[in-house]
């Protein structure tokens, strides 16, 4: 028998609804590389972010979060510390409702 422990398998499946999981691989997967160049990255998602619908209202909080760090950051120009970390945060938190979808 298989038992999980901290979430293990229970973590991989997506808690948002698979439409939504799937526009936002779309939006993660274009544009520039995100280690190589995180500013034009982040401008990149700022205008897809902003189109996405979607019925999860949690998924939808994260991803509004998202889009103003993200404008944060190509605004600075990539000097926002604070920006970068909420990027990340955001990223964990949509990679946990749609596995594997977040850089």
């Amino acid at each position: 028998s298989s038992t999980t422990h901290g979430g293990g398998a229970v973590a991989t499946l997506a808690t948002a609804p698979a439409a939504t999981c799937q526009e936002l691989n779309g939006i993660f997967a274009d544009g520039p590389d995100p280690d190589a160049d995180p500013v034009g990255y982040a401008l990149s998602q700022i205008l897809p972010l902003q189109q996405l619908r979607s019925s999860d209202s949690s998924v939808m909080t994260t991803v509004t979060s998202l889009v103003g760090a993200d404008q944060s950051l190509v605004t600075s120009n990539g000097g926002d510390k604070a920006s970068a970390a909420a990027i990340k945060k955001d990223d964990a938190r949509l990679d946990r409702a749609c596995p594997g979808v977040a850089p």
